[in-house]
């Protein structure tokens, strides 16, 4: 009897031990990552894209938008608001109004892309180093970059100290769609 129950609770305990290598392996989504950061998408037609004159294309002004709670005390109840806008391409085979979670993935993408600098972002993306038009668009990439990690990251006073959350590294870690 006491063997069966030895049985049963080894069985128990690598049960245990699967799942929590299991929920260690699972990656988040970006989906998680904008339920978690509470974010928000408003996106308006646009004509054209400063960065992507392609005729080709549906352009689209976008608004990307955080709420977020401020760190103060236990009982501090307020709220910090920030808004990133920027225009935003996707092609004619593409319906609808863009997503947050495409939006994101495309940011992330252009980020990493353009991380390692000009030479390496045209010979990843097949551009030639003597265009001024891919330097054009890696500037792009690299701006835009900069407005994503101000825009995920909580830079804030309270209680006469700075405190700072930093959620750009939980968005590169997300599975990309």
């Amino acid at each position: 009897m006491a063997r069966e129950q030895d049985k049963q609770s080894l069985n128990e305990c690598s049960n245990i031990v699967e799942q929590t290598f299991k929920n260690l392996e699972k990656q988040n989504t970006i989906d998680d990552f904008i339920k978690e950061n509470k974010i928000s998408i408003h996106c308006e037609f646009s004509n054209c894209n400063p960065h992507n004159p392609s005729p080709q294309m549906n352009h689209w002004k976008v608004t990307l938008k955080r709420k977020y709670k401020l760190q103060g005390n236990h009982l501090d109840t307020r709220y910090g608001h920030k808004q990133m806008t920027l225009f935003f391409s996707q092609g004619y085979g593409i319906d609808g109004e863009p997503k947050a979670s495409s939006v994101l993935d495309c940011l992330k993408s252009d980020y990493q892309v353009s991380i390692d600098g000009f030479g390496e972002f045209c010979a990843n993306c097949g551009y030639d180093e003597d265009s001024r038009k891919a330097y054009r668009i890696y500037q792009a990439c690299v701006d835009q970059g900069k407005k994503l990690i101000k825009f995920l990251n909580d830079d804030h006073d309270a209680n006469a100290f700075t405190m700072g959350t930093y959620h750009f590294n939980k968005l590169l870690e997300c599975e990309s769609l």
